[in-house]
């Protein structure tokens, strides 16, 4: 599926808001791309129509598996070009971020390789910021089905309004990290460990929501 650069940089801009937790709703992008929020709304049709998001005014654009896949590349071309203008050509940072803004459009998967093994595999970027891997994105699973003691971080959810609000106060929102600290028996609950702090959900709230295994 060919996608233009505008659609691309659109992708890159949700990934981004969701990496940080921030609904990408039409005004935020609009801000962020100096365009009006009518110009995001078409776009996000769009996008929906070639199934690389979700969107609704909820939740606003959620990536799709395919539209994190393209997103999440963008973003690797991007830090490891940057990383290539500053170590190998000493380019200063204004320079480095405008021209990885056009190259991470147009260099292809094979020559980011190359880029990438001669500069030694590197996992952060010259801002610090972690380099993508290059694996296609990984499959979520319901929390419901996560294992003893295994460690993940929550994606997205299907909360209520309420539910967001009760549970965004314990820090049970996407981008948290937790762990399956036990399975009471017969008690249809999971209770949840992130640091010192135990969180007790109900099966039913577990079904909800969609988590990333931790390796």
């Amino acid at each position: 599926m060919k996608i233009t650069r505008s659609q691309e940089d659109y992708l890159k801009i949700i990934w981004h808001l969701q990496q940080q937790t921030i609904k990408a709703n039409a005004k935020l992008v609009a801000d962020k791309l100096s365009v009006k929020p009518p110009t995001v709304l078409s776009m996000f049709r769009q996008l929906e129509k070639c199934n690389l998001i979700t969107y609704n005014k909820s939740d606003g654009a959620l990536l799709s598996v395919k539209g994190e896949e393209i997103a999440r590349k963008l973003v690797r071309k991007h830090r490891l070009v940057e990383t290539f203008l500053e170590t190998v050509l000493e380019m200063d940072d204004q320079h480095i971020h405008e021209e990885a803004e056009k190259l991470e459009h147009v260099i292809s998967d094979q020559l980011m390789y190359r880029i990438d093994a001669y500069l030694g595999f590197p996992d952060k970027d010259p801002h610090g910021s972690p380099i993508p891997s290059w694996d296609k994105v990984v499959q979520h699973i319901k929390l419901n089905e996560v294992k003893l003691n295994e460690s993940f971080t929550i994606h997205q959810n299907d909360f209520t309004s309420v539910e967001k609000k009760y549970y965004k106060k314990p820090g049970l929102v996407p981008g948290s990290i937790w762990t399956l600290d036990e399975i009471p028996p017969g008690k249809g609950c999971y209770l949840l460990a992130n640091g010192k702090k135990f969180l007790a959900i109900p099966e039913a709230t577990a079904q909800k929501i969609l988590v990333t295994i931790r390796k």
